[in-house]
């Protein structure tokens, strides 16, 4: 259990590294702005992202992947639904993993 937690703290940090660097190249490009402008993708671009960070890095892989259990999947959407529900609960651990960090840092520092 604690695994899993550890394992998604440290998910949602690789996200937001590979986030950071793709936002930065789309700007670059030009095209941020325009992602960002779009109805329906701009406004959930964090999700897209994290679906395909799910997908490329093939995180629920049998056996050795992340065991979020069968209650992961979405509306029984089979392989697709539980990406988008790794993809969520890496977007809902961000926070988590930040509260986690500066709880550390107080500790560490009385």
């Amino acid at each position: 259990m604690m695994s899993t937690f550890v394992q998604l703290i440290i998910l949602g940090m690789l996200l937001q590294g590979v986030v950071a660097v793709l936002d930065s190249i789309l700007d670059l490009a030009g095209v941020g702005g325009m992602l960002k402008g779009l109805p329906l993708i701009g406004s959930n671009l964090s999700l897209v992202w994290a679906y395909l960070f799910v997908v490329a890095t093939d995180v629920n892989a049998g056996g050795g992947g992340l065991d979020l259990g069968a209650s992961a999947e979405v509306l029984g959407l089979g392989r697709f639904g539980m990406d988008v529900a790794t993809a969520l609960v890496i977007l809902a651990f961000v926070p988590i993993r930040d509260a986690a960090i500066s709880a550390l840092g107080k500790g560490v520092g009385r």
